[in-house]
Formats: structure tokens, sequence, C-alpha cells
């Protein structure tokens, strides 16, 4: 008999960026917050099309200069785009698509 894998987080959804939009007249820095939108659960690491869907963002953050945000309960870890991709087995894929400046 085997156990099936519980469903958890798709692993795409704990990833982010920011891109700064303007300095409010108090100074405040406004800031877009870019995410992959996604709420899916799956029995591995990513839902189906879920890994093209957060290479696709880290080559924006990569191609616009911003670091790549992952949350993993209560951390936050940030990196430059490369570096994440390297993490994810798709360094050289992620570094020509920036050098290219698309995703």
């Amino acid at each position: 008999m085997t156990t099936q894998n519980p469903n958890t987080a798709c692993m795409c959804g704990s990833y982010s960026y920011e891109v700064p939009v303007h300095e409010d007249v108090s100074g405040d820095k406004v800031w877009q917050l870019k995410v992959t939108g996604c709420t899916a659960t799956t029995q591995r690491r990513f839902a189906a099309g879920h890994d093209a869907k957060l290479k696709s963002l880290i080559i924006q953050a990569g191609a616009g200069g911003h670091q790549v945000r992952r949350i993993e309960r209560d951390t936050v870890v940030a990196k430059d785009a490369v570096r994440v991709a390297a993490d994810l087995g798709w360094e050289d894929l992620v570094r020509d698509a920036i050098a290219r400046g698309s995703s």
C-alpha cells in the first residue's frame, strides 16, 4: 500500500519582488508588489505550469534589477534573481533571459 503525499502550497506563491513607484510628499517610499498570484496546492514543488510562472517572475525581477524575496513561515530571504534561479537549478536559463531582457 502506498500513501499519498498531502497537498501543500505551490512553491511559486512564496516568491515576490517590489518595484519602486514614487516617494510621497512626506518622504515615504511607495512600492508595487509583484507576485505570481498563486494560491494553488500540489503534491509536488510546483502546481502544473507554475515553475514557468516563477521563472517569469524571477526574470522580470532580474531584468529590472530588483531582489527576489522568498517567504517561508516567518522568515523572508531576499536575493539577487540569478542566485534565486541557481537555488532552483535554473541559473543559466534565467541569466540568459535577463541578458536578453525578456521573460
